[in-house]
């Protein structure tokens, strides 16, 4: 997952260091910095915002715990689950089987949502085709997602064509 956070340094020598040691060593890949020494804080610190990538909930919770341990201040959060995304293709009749049931059936999976989808219509009563980007926080769930799109398709006599990457 990709997070932004932002933090207030000690303006002394070694600072950075202890906050962007723990990040590296917890595999978290670092993907920018700004280190913002001209506008400190009112309590005469150096903001600096740090975005990087980094496996799971659990390790960016390790991850804070050890900035905390180490006197850093996190003054915000913000993650943005990259996610794992998958591409299908539905043919049939998707408009009148109710996309928008299939749609929402796949966003209530827990960590799954339908990101983007593409419609193409042909003569009315003849089959129409969609592609459908379906993105999730992890491979388990993206597999979850697509079994249940699985599902959905047999019930509705819909032809599925998926990308057998990441397939279990």
């Amino acid at each position: 997952m990709r997070v932004k956070i932002v933090m207030e340094l000690r303006d002394v020598p070694g600072q950075l260091t202890k906050a962007i040691e723990p990040v590296a060593r917890l595999g978290g890949n670092i993907q920018g910095i700004m280190h913002q020494r001209e506008r400190k804080t009112p309590l005469g610190r150096i903001p600096v915002m740090l975005v990087f990538e980094i496996k799971d909930k659990k390790t960016l919770e390790k991850l804070l715990a050890e900035l905390k341990k180490n006197g850093i201040a996190v003054t915000q959060i913000g993650e943005s689950i990259r996610g794992v995304k998958r591409t299908t293709i539905l043919i049939g009749h998707i408009i009148h089987t109710d996309i928008r049931d299939t749609i929402d059936r796949l966003n209530g999976i827990p960590g799954v949502r339908v990101s983007d989808m593409s419609l193409a219509m042909s003569e009315l009563g003849k089959d129409s085709s969609a592609r459908m980007t379906i993105t999730a926080d992890s491979e388990g769930s993206s597999n979850l997602a697509i079994k249940k799109l699985r599902q959905i398709s047999e019930q509705k006599d819909l032809l599925l064509i998926t990308s057998l990457e990441g397939e279990e």
